[in-house]
């Protein structure tokens, strides 16, 4: 594309990146005008020149997030997607798919976007029952600002209750480029640099996954709960079922009653609380993880914790064969 010219190589500030050219613009306004009108039209802000390095970092962040919700088979163009931020839509609008919508496809809402400007969302993702306020700190520890975001999650809310068919509380989902981010998170945790949004005050589930083909896996379990309940069934083979008045919040317990955590789909939240009260009672415990995620958990563990893990590639093929 480079040698035809519908690519144009830019460096700026040690940043290298791509720009299309007005050749490419106009071949994809004349060929597809229903999916790039809105961003390569007029004014829009996505057609506009960024050279500013936090501009392009976001731009980045936004299209690598694209790039995972792609590979996971979730819905990310516009002709393909229902028009929910739309002020000329109603609703309500029924998802039978995973969509996505970016936050400048979210800025559509006008004046509800005016009360979370500067919220770090990418997007957000809406499945068959479920929606997600869709960060990506790439290779960064996440930084929230919580009033703008708690504002963001009651924007969200009110659009589930406005233009979805279900009405459901929003939950939060982090991406970054490697599993150490969560590490790092869950050991700050137990000093005083705990981000009280991410873990306590924000979304009451904040899910972690990888920008990688590990993660792009796991977001097909997000988006189909079905799959889900098959895989912890038949972990719970293995175990037995957890107690309705249990002193500590998990998904089963051993024969000798220690509790169990299901956390080879992270919840953040959910994994802070086990592991703190775990610590507080000084009581043993068990996390269920995939390879994949064992060395960023095993730290966290000490000698109250056991790690069982599950050999990821048996799990696609029992669960997810044609994936």
């Amino acid at each position: 594309m480079t040698h035809d010219k519908l690519l144009r190589i830019f460096s700026s500030h040690h940043l290298r990146g791509y720009r299309l050219g007005v050749r490419t613009k106009r071949l994809l306004l004349q060929q597809e005008p229903e999916r790039f009108a809105f961003y390569l039209s007029g004014c829009s802000d996505t057609n506009a020149i960024k050279s500013e390095v936090p501009r392009r970092i976001r731009l980045h962040r936004i299209a690598q997030t694209y790039v995972t919700m792609l590979n996971a088979g979730t819905m990310i163009y516009r002709d393909e997607k229902p028009p929910i931020f739309s002020p000329a839509a109603s609703g309500p609008f029924h998802i039978e798919q995973p969509y996505f919508y970016d936050s400048r496809e979210m800025k559509e809402a006008e004046l509800e976007m005016l009360k979370i400007r500067g919220s770090r969302m990418a997007g957000a993702l809406f499945t068959s029952n479920r929606v997600f306020a869709v960060y990506n700190s790439m290779e960064f520890l996440p930084v929230f600002e919580p009033q703008v975001e708690m504002r963001s999650k009651v924007m969200l809310e009110q659009v589930c209750r406005t233009k979805i068919s279900f009405n459901l509380k929003a939950s939060g989902l982090l991406l970054s480029d490697n599993m150490d981010i969560l590490h790092t998170l869950l050991a700050r945790s137990r000093t005083r640099s705990l981000d009280h949004f991410l873990l306590n005050d924000g979304y009451e589930h904040f899910y972690f996954l990888t920008n990688n083909s590990y993660g792009e896996t796991l977001l097909q379990l997000l988006c189909c709960p079905e799959i889900t309940m098959q895989v912890n069934a038949a972990l719970l083979q293995e175990f037995q079922p957890s107690l309705p008045n249990s002193r500590l919040e998990c998904d089963a317990v051993d024969d000798s009653g220690a509790p169990i955590l299901f956390c080879y789909l992270p919840d953040i939240p959910r994994l802070y609380r086990f592991v703190s009260a775990l610590d507080l009672l000084n009581s043993t415990g068990i996390l269920v993880c995939f390879d994949f995620q064992a060395d960023a958990l095993r730290p966290l563990c000490g000698d109250n914790i056991e790690l069982q893990i599950i050999d990821f590639q048996n799990f696609k093929a029992r669960f997810l064969p044609f994936i």
